[in-house]
């Protein structure tokens, strides 16, 4: 996998849940195009935990069939117990990924040894590679650095990990026994470039789908030393989110989504979709930072 930026893919669905191929594939095909390194399906803001279990193996083909092994694909597969997450492998375990991604438990906070014993025992029953998406905030259990070390030791297909823990994601990073090939995949959005600069240059966001541009500026600033341009772009990013954040985040990212041509809903299906005004705003925030 090179350096880069990973779009956690937004999953546009219809009023029955059903997903909508050409939408999805539109757009990653536009992240494609604007230099992608990575792909990331059905993570938190591709609603893998609001998407119908009928539609999950739908959505991972789409994604295959359209990136055409151009890049790396990871599959999320999350879920609050061993065997439910056995279950959406099984139904996915045939398909031509690069690795499953897994939160820990989400309904109950989790002790290390629990988390321990969940990622032991999905990582066997998979013949794939395996990632750890750390998301404390919703989950209620932070991934610490040992346990990464410990389960890097003990579980042979684990190969990476995605956290905004930057100081974790460091100090792996300059572990002498971590791998040049382990994975560090770095989502504080507000730092992206300060740990380009440590040497953290893989980063994974959900804001990824609506600013394509403003990463693809961004990484190419970075890459000749220009962290003027790059700080411009990321405070464009910033920006938008916190707009969002205002606004309500789902809605708001899901109308960002169909002003850029994204047909579907981007939220859960129980959230309110914002105003026309609103739509306004946010469309002359996304023709500001140059996304539209």
């Amino acid at each position: 996998m090179n350096s880069g930026f990973v779009p956690a893919l937004a999953t546009p669905l219809d009023e029955k849940g059903n997903l909508l191929v050409k939408s999805y594939q539109a757009q990653i095909i536009r992240q494609l195009e604007a230099g992608a390194s990575a792909m990331l399906v059905m993570g938190s803001m591709g609603q893998q935990a609001s998407i119908r279990p009928s539609e999950c193996l739908k959505v991972a083909k789409a994604a295959i069939e359209v990136v055409a092994g151009r890049v790396p694909v990871f599959v999320g597969a999350m879920d609050n117990s061993i065997a439910k997450v056995k279950e959406r492998i099984a139904e996915m375990e045939n398909l031509n990924i690069d690795g499953f991604v897994f939160t820990t438990p989400y309904y109950f906070a989790s002790s290390p040894d629990q988390v321990i014993n969940f990622v032991k025992a999905i990582a066997k029953s998979t013949r794939h590679n395996i990632l750890l998406y750390d998301l404390p905030g919703v989950t209620q259990t932070k991934i610490t650095y040992d346990m990464v070390t410990l389960m890097m030791k003990e579980i042979p297909n684990l190969i990476g990990i995605k956290s905004a823990d930057l100081q974790m994601l460091r100090k792996l990073k300059l572990n002498k026994d971590v791998t040049d090939d382990f994975i560090l995949m770095y989502s504080g959005l507000d730092t992206f470039d300060i740990a380009y600069k440590w040497g953290i240059e893989k980063n994974l966001d959900g804001m990824i789908d609506c600013t394509p541009a403003n990463f693809s500026r961004m990484y190419k600033a970075l890459a000749i030393g220009d962290y003027k341009t790059a700080a411009d772009c990321l405070d464009n990013i910033v920006t938008l989110r916190d707009f969002f954040l205002k606004r309500d985040l789902w809605p708001a990212f899901s109308a960002a989504m169909n002003l850029l041509g994204f047909e579907g809903n981007f939220a859960p299906d129980y959230v309110t979709p914002v105003s026309a005004a609103t739509a306004e705003e946010i469309r002359i925030e996304l023709q500001r930072i140059g996304e539209l």
